[in-house]
This record gives structure tokens, sequence and C-alpha cells, in this order.
């Protein structure tokens, strides 16, 4: 056995912290990268269509420089151009964003299309510069997620392996969005990997920093927002008003989700091009009036957080961005939600941060203060990752002193949507729409973590059907525990290697009995006496299929599996073995052991009590 297939085995098991620590850096190389391309593709593109005399070293100003007749064209021909796009695609290759993550990670072990990832980052591309309504930290997700999965197939990495590489991808791909490595890591742990196990968390956090250091390097240090440093809350009197912050951004996020998803149903059997044509139109219509709507929008995002906006332009940039943000993505432009919520959580911040100074100036915070809250309250709320917006919240303002409100708004918030609305997360409202479900069963989680590599039994020979005695007996002498049974160059049974050698010693015992029977009789028993001799000499032809023993149908499982897929293959076909093999370059399956429904369970029992991570039932 090669170095290479050795390491794969050892991936499989929970003993391959190390090994998985370095290819999480390499991963997040690769999603680090792939999201700092996607940015310069992006903001180049806004560059280039912007009119000569209008281009700046902001582009995110271009779009409120432009004519209002240039912008109602962009948008509506960028719609149209990207819809013909999608058109002429594959329906399969069209699904994009972290819904799509989510799909192939719960349904298809993190395989995720490199096609797919590559319509995101040119369709996704063209959307944002464009001047769609959408954000680029879905798209850099999805190319961060696909990176992680194509390095898991590249190394031909166990299914376990790779589920992580693919959180490890998200983690680089929030980290170089926001150049936020913590927020990084809790996003991929509470969004797309759905747990919290150090096996996971070295990984996903190496590749978190290395996707961070990346971005530093080509775009600097700085993060996504120019937060002041002296934002702090003024006395424990607000409190009440930051209850009303996270109802208000809890109704409006139920209002986004639920919207979003009637805009969907409505245009379900619409052309795709039809629908981002009227997606970009509508987009070019609302910035008629207010062009603060297109694109990404952090500058006026940033605007807010140093109170350099009107009440006015708050309450238009909000109701602005709300309407076209639930038409771009319940059309399906192939664009993120993050930024926009982030976008109309800091206009909503600020219009309770304008008011609450105008008619309690003694005890009311900085207006910035009530942006920053309100962009993490509303992001945790639409996307239901209250502890991700608020690691988000503490690494973008560098300020411990916002946790205390930050808290207290983003739960309420986060209540207000599932118990008083009762709307679950965006994504996994798309999915469901879908006829999909995210899959949060404590005991799947825990076999979905594990390699059938790291639990197989190695102890095994494959033998043919039909053997002599002296090769069954060379058969047993390194003591397996299994014996598969092979037929025409197919496994077509399991048997307990302890049975094969019972019944080899049960004729040996016969052979004794029957010379000590021959020495005993007369010579007309000669005949017999030879023919156990023979057997015993190995000429005799033994059909394993036919002697005594507890034989098993049994099911071929790819080495690469982790044990959730195996103990649903055993399910679904009441089977309860398989063996575990490997395709060679030439096409033969090479068999690595075997595996049987109690070892899964003493895996998953052991699991359990070792990593803690289940109560008890």
């Amino acid at each position: 056995m090669t170095l290479i297939d050795r390491l794969r085995l050892k991936l499989g098991g929970f003993d391959a912290l190390a090994l998985m620590a370095v290819i999480g850096l390499i991963c997040g190389i690769l999603a680090g990268g792939s999201n700092i391309l996607f940015r310069l593709f992006t903001e180049s593109s806004i560059v280039l269509w912007a009119p000569d005399n209008l281009r700046t070293d902001e582009t995110e100003r271009d779009f409120e420089d432009m004519s209002w007749m240039f912008r109602l064209a962009l948008t509506t021909f960028g719609g149209l151009l990207v819809g013909l796009i999608l058109q002429k695609l594959a329906p399969q290759t069209r699904q994009v964003g972290v819904s799509h993550v989510l799909e192939r990670l719960n349904y298809h072990q993190g395989n995720l299309p490199v096609k797919n990832a590559i319509a995101q980052f040119f369709i996704g591309g063209m959307t944002i510069a464009s001047g769609q309504s959408v954000g680029r930290e879905g798209p850099g997700i999805h190319l961060g997620s696909t990176s992680g999965s194509w390095l898991g197939r590249k190394l031909k990495l166990p299914n376990n392996s790779t589920r992580i590489l693919v959180g490890c991808g998200c983690a680089a791909a929030i980290s170089a969005s926001f150049n936020t490595p913590l927020a990084g890591v809790i996003f991929a742990m509470e969004i797309i990997v759905m747990e919290y196990a150090v096996a996971s968390f070295i990984p996903i956090i190496l590749s978190s920093v290395a996707g961070a250091i990346l971005t530093q390097w080509v775009f600097g240090p700085d993060p996504a927002f120019d937060v002041p440093s002296h934002l702090d809350i003024q006395s424990l009197w607000e409190m009440p008003y930051f209850l009303l912050v996270g109802i208000l951004g809890g109704t409006l996020a139920s209002a986004f989700i639920f919207l979003t998803r009637r805009v969907a149903r409505l245009s379900r059997k619409w052309h795709v091009w039809v629908k981002t044509t009227v997606a970009g139109a509508s987009v070019g219509i609302i910035a008629i009036g207010i062009p603060e709507v297109m694109g990404i929008g952090y500058d006026t995002v940033n605007g807010a957080i140093h109170d350099e906006l009107l009440l006015k332009v708050l309450i238009l940039a909000l109701a602005g961005k709300f309407v076209a943000t639930i038409i771009c993505s319940g059309l399906s432009l192939p664009g993120g939600v993050i930024g926009p919520t982030l976008f109309m959580g800091a206009m909503l911040g600020g219009v309770m941060g304008n008011i609450g100074g105008s008619f309690f100036p003694e005890h009311s915070s900085f207006e910035g203060f009530y942006a920053i809250i309100g962009m993490c309250t509303l992001m945790s709320a639409v996307l239901q990752a209250p502890l991700a917006a608020l690691i988000a919240l503490l690494e973008l303002t560098n300020n411990p002193n916002i946790i205390l409100p930050g808290m207290f708004s983003i739960v309420v918030a986060n209540l207000v949507v599932t118990q008083v609305f009762k709307q679950r997360a965006f994504w996994e409202t798309q999915m469901g729409d879908r006829g999909l479900e995210i899959k949060v069963n404590p005991i799947k989680q825990v076999l979905r973590s594990i390699g059938v590599a790291g639990v197989m039994e190695r102890n095994m020979v494959v033998s043919k059907r039909l053997n002599t005695h002296l090769e069954l007996e060379i058969l047993l002498k390194d003591n397996p525990r299994w014996v598969l049974i092979k037929e025409e160059e197919q496994i077509i049974s399991l048997m307990v290697a302890s049975d094969l050698a019972r019944y080899l010693i049960e004729i040996e015992k016969q052979i004794n009995a029957n010379e000590q029977v021959e020495t005993e009789s007369e010579p007309s028993n000669a005949q017999e006496h030879d023919t156990s001799l023979q057997e015993k000499a190995g000429d005799a032809l033994i059909d394993l299929m036919q002697i005594p023993a507890n034989r098993q149908d049994l099911l071929s499982i790819n080495l690469q599996a982790t044990l959730e897929e195996t103990f649903d293959k055993m399910e679904q076909r009441k089977i309860t073995a398989a063996y575990v093999y490997r395709l060679t370059a030439d096409e033969q399956e090479r068999i690595y052991g075997v595996i049987t429904r109690e070892m899964i369970t003493d895996q998953y029992i052991f699991a359990k009590k070792d990593t803690g991570r289940l109560e008890t039932a």
C-alpha cells in the first residue's frame, strides 16, 4: 500500500488532525485566491462599464454618479444578458449560491461541480457589475466551497474529509469578503458544517486565516466597513430601544423571507431570461430615484455608520433596497443576500438612531452605533445565524462594549422570525421550495463525520468459491476475520473465517476417524481410505457456498464513503455488511476491507462518548 493510500485511510477516522490542518490551509489559499479574483473581476467590470468621465477609484460610487438613463439601461440589459446566458446552460448548471452548497453537502456528500462554480464566477460577476441588488458574499461562498470540494476530489479524500474542506472554503470566503477570520469560522460551523468539533475547527480556522492573509496582502488590512473607534452604549436606558431594533429587524427579516418566496413561486413558470430581465428593469426603475440600491452598496453603509446620511435618505434607501433585493432574489438572479441584509440593517439602525437621537438626545448613542447593531441584527435574523452575526459584530467594531446590546437585539430578532412569524432561514426556505431539507439528525451528523476507512475491518481475505483443502489451509494461515467469496470476478458473499476454520477442523477429524476405522476394518474399505487421503492432500474441491457457515449478502462501498452513506445503503437494501473498495487506474476494484452494521453502531457509540457532542438519550 502506498503512502497516499495510508494517508487516505487515516483521514477516514478521528486521528488525522495534523494532516487535515495542512490540507485545510491549502484549501484556504485556494478559496481566498478565488474570492480575490472574483472581487477583482466585479470591480474591474464596473469601472469598464462606467462612462469615462465618471470612473473613480471608489467603484462603488460609480452607480450613484451615472445618469438615470444609464442606470436603467445598465440594469435592464445586464439582467437580459445574464438571463440569456443562463437560458443556454443546462438546468443543473444554473444551480449556484449558498443553497446549492447546502444541497450538495446534504445530498451529494459535498461534491460541488466545478462547472457550476465557473458559471457562478462569470454570471455572478456580471450580475454584480451590472448594478443588480445582490451581494458578492454568496457567490464567494460558492467559489470557496467548490475550491474545498475540488481539492478533496483531486486528492481522493474520504467524503467526511471533503465535507470539512467545503467548510474550510466557506470560512476562507467569508474571511476574505469582510476581513473577519473568526466570523468566517463561526459562519462555516453554524451554517455549512452545522457542528462544532475539534476535527473540523482546526482546519477551518487555518483556512480562514489563510483567506484573511491573502485578502490583506491584496486589498490591505482594513475590514470591509470603516467603523469609528468611539462607538459605545451611552446608557442602559437604551436597552428598550435595542429591543425595538430587534423587533423591527425580525419583522423586516420575516417579511423579506416571505415575500422573496412569494415572488419565486409566482414566477416559477417564467423563462429564465424573462425573470432576470424583469429583475434588472425593476432595479433600474427603483434606482431612478434611489441610486443607492444598485450594487453592493457598502459606500452607503459606511455613510450610515458615520452618520453622513439624512433620515430621508436612510428611509428611502431601506425601502428601495428591500423591494429591489426581494425582486432580484425571488427572480433568481445569481447573487448573494448577505450584503443586502447588511445594507438594510444599517439603514434600519440608522433610522432608529436618528429618531432616538431626536427624542432622547441625552440617552442616545451615536447613530453609527445603531447602524452597526442593525446590520448584524438583520443578517442574523434572515440567515438565522446569531453567533456568526455576533462575532462579526465584534470583529468589525473591535469593541467589546457593543456585545451586550448586540446580543440583546440579535436574540430578539431571531425569536421574532422563528417564534412569531414561523419563518425558516432564508437558504433553508429556498431549499424547502425545491423539496429539499437540511438534515440535522444528530445521529446522522456523527456518522457523516466518519469515513468507512477509519472503521472497516482490514483483516480479511478474498477467495474463489471452489477451493481445495490445502488452498483453504493456506488462506487461513494469517488468521483473517472475514472471507470474501468471489465468483466470476464478483464478490457474492461474506463468511466469518472462524466458520471456515471450524469446517476444516471437522474434515480433519473425519479423516482421522476414517483412518482409524480403516486400520481396524477389512481391506474392502481401502477405496474409502484412498478418498480421505485424497481430500487431505488437497485434491477435492470444497464449495464455500455449500459448507455449513454463517454467510451474509453484502454490497459494495467506495473507500471515500462516510458511515452515513454506508448505513443508508444498508437500510435501503436490507443488508448488514459491505466490502470497501477503490477503483484503480485500470478500472479494477481494489478491496480494502469489510464493514458491518454492527461496526457502524459500535463506532457511533464510541464517537458519542469520545467527543461528547451528543447528550445521552
